[in-house]
């Protein structure tokens, strides 16, 4: 009598299992055109922006690391989105020692607005936010400090573009 409820269960979950597994939907697989979704990421366009002083360094990062992320092969593609980006920053020093009075730490934080639109503009593809935070110690050696800070704002670039382009990749594989 066990055995044949063990059997059902068995039954029951294998069947379950299998009707499951057409729910799924492999990231990096062909999208709903057929296309290898490495040439539709590829065919995304990072135009050029003047950032402002305060961010022209994570700025340029940020983009390269778009660029990279979604052409990492560096073929020339023919260009068939246009992906808008607007990047706010802030840095805070949440631990100060109480000796010096100097801040022992800072902390750099990011939220990339992006907008993926067709490459002239007039449908929106998607659109939505990415946000991120990199710690780093500041040390009483500015050039340490200022070196410290930059690279926090390069890390915390390269996840932000991680970020775009996984939600990029979830929506152009399923077909736009």
């Amino acid at each position: 009598m066990s055995s044949s409820k063990f059997l059902a269960r068995f039954a029951l979950i294998v069947g379950l299992s299998l009707s499951l597994t057409a729910c799924f939907k492999p990231l990096y697989g062909p999208t709903a055109s057929g296309e290898s979704l490495q040439t539709v990421l590829a065919s995304i366009d990072v135009p050029e922006i003047d950032w402002p002083d305060n961010r022209a360094v994570i700025g340029h990062h940020l983009r390269s690391e778009l660029i990279y992320a979604l052409n990492g092969s560096g073929s020339d593609t023919p260009k068939r989105y246009l992906l808008n980006v607007s990047l706010v920053t802030s840095r805070t020093t949440p631990v100060v020692d109480s000796q010096s009075g100097r801040a022992s730490s800072a902390i750099v934080g990011g939220t990339l607005s992006y907008t993926l639109t067709s490459l002239d503009g007039t449908k929106i593809v998607t659109q939505g936010t990415a946000t991120s935070s990199t710690s780093y110690d500041r040390n009483s050696q500015r050039f340490a400090t200022l070196r410290a800070g930059r690279d926090a704002e390069i890390r915390l670039a390269k996840v932000l573009a991680e970020q775009v382009k996984t939600r990029l990749a979830a929506t152009l594989s399923a077909g736009s």
